[in-house]
C-alpha cells in the first residue's frame, strides 16, 4: 500500500520521531469531499490559496465572498466563484494558467474549524475549479477566534498596489505584532498545500528587512508544510490586517532549524522555520471590512 506521504513528509516525521503518529493521521486524508466537509466548504466566506509562478516561486492568496461562493458540485469538484479579474494584483489566476496545482485551506475562525483541499486547478469565466487530491480538516490549534463585524470582506482590482524585494519598516512592524499568518509550500513534484500558523502577538521573529523566523509548535505529526520546505525550500507567506483587510504576500525561501539552543529562544516550539524574503507585494484594499478579536487560542504558548 502506499503511502499518502512524499518523501519529504516521511522525513520530516522521521526526524522528529512522529512516524507512527503521522502513520495514523495519515487515514484521515481522502481523494474525494464527504458530505460533512462539503457542508463546510459551503458555508465558508474566506479561503486561503496557494500556488506556484512562473518561476515555480509559492505565493500565498486570500480569496472572499459571501457565504456560498464556494460550491461543491460533486465529492470530485470545488468552485470557488470569484471573477479572476485580468487586472488583480494578486498573482493566483495568472499563477494557475501555468501551474494547475494548488493547495486551498478554508478556514472558519469563529469556531476555529479548517479544512484543506489540495489538488488541480482549471480557471472558469466564473472562478476556480479544483479538482481534489487530499481532503482532510485540520485540529482547531492556535486559531484565534474572529468574527468579521460585516458581509464584505474587502477585496478589490481597484486597490493599491506595493511591490519591493524586502520588507518596509511598516511592514516588518505589521509581521512582529501578527498573531495569525498563512503559509503555502510545494513539494519537489510541485504539489502544493496551504496552512495556517497562529501564536501570541510577537511570536515571529523580524531579523531583517529580508529574513524572519517563526516557531513550529507541535500540531497533527503529519507535517505536511515542513515535509514540503524539506524538499523544497520555496514557500510563500501571507498576512492579513484584520482591521483594513489590507494583505501582505511575500515570497521566498525557508528552511527548519532543529538547532535546540536556537528553539529554546522561542516558548513551547518544537523545531523553527528561517525564511529569507524575495519579493513582497501589499494590497490596500478600498473596501475596509474590520474583524472583532473574540479570543487567543488557549493553546498558544506564553
Amino acid at each position: 500500500m502506499s503511502s499518502v506521504y512524499h518523501s519529504g513528509e516521511l522525513a520530516v516525521q522521521q526526524l522528529a520521531g512522529e512516524a507512527r503518529a503521522a502513520e495514523v493521521n495519515g487515514k484521515i486524508i481522502r481523494d474525494s469531499i464527504p458530505a460533512v466537509a462539503a457542508s463546510f466548504l459551503q458555508n465558508q466566506s474566506m479561503a486561503i490559496v496557494g500556488s506556484l509562478d512562473e518561476q515555480r516561486s509559492v505565493w500565498c492568496s486570500l480569496v472572499t465572498g459571501p457565504l456560498g461562493f464556494i460550491q461543491v458540485p460533486d465529492e470530485h469538484t470545488v468552485l470557488i466563484q470569484q471573477s479572476p479579474g485580468h487586472n488583480s494584483p494578486d498573482p493566483l489566476y495568472r499563477n494557475v494558467r501555468h501551474h494547475r496545482e494548488v493547495g486551498m485551506l478554508a478556514i472558519e475562525l469563529k469556531n476555529r474549524r479548517r479544512m484543506r483541499v489540495n489538488g488541480t486547478a482549471q480557471l472558469t469565466d466564473e472562478g476556480l475549479r479544483i479538482s481534489p487530491e487530499q481532503v482532510y480538516a485540520n485540529c482547531p490549534k492556535y486559531i484565534q477566534a474572529r468574527v468579521p463585524l460585516s458581509q464584505e470582506l474587502g477585496g478589490s482590482t481597484s486597490a493599491l498596489v506595493e511591490r519591493g524585494r524586502a520588507l518596509t519598516m511598516n511592514q516588518m512592524e505589521w509581521v512582529r505584532c501578527a498573531d495569525t499568518f498563512f503559509i503555502a509550500s510545494a513539494s519537489a513534484e510541485d504539489k502544493v498545500d496551504a496552512s495556517h500558523r497562529g501564536g501570541s502577538p510577537g511570536f515571529i521573529r523580524v531579523d531583517s528587512p529580508t529574513h524572519l523566523v517563526f516557531p513550529d509548535y507541535f500540531g497533527n505529526s503529519m507535517f505536511n508544510t515542513l515535509g514540503n520546505i524539506h524538499a523544497n525550500p520555496r514557500s510563500g507567506l501571507l498576512f492579513i490586517d484584520f482591521q483594513t483587510t489590507d494583505t501582505l504576500q511575500i515570497t521566498g525561501r525557508a528552511q527548519i532549524i532543529w538547532d535546540p539552543v536556537e528553539k529554546a529562544k522561542f516558548p513551547g516550539a518544537e523545531r523553527l522555520v528561517s525564511f529569507e524574503v524575495e519579493e513582497v507585494i501589499q494590497i490596500k484594499n478600498d473596501r475596509p471590512a474590520e474583524w472583532q478579536l473574540i479570543s487567543y487560542s488557549p493553546f498558544n504558548p506564553e
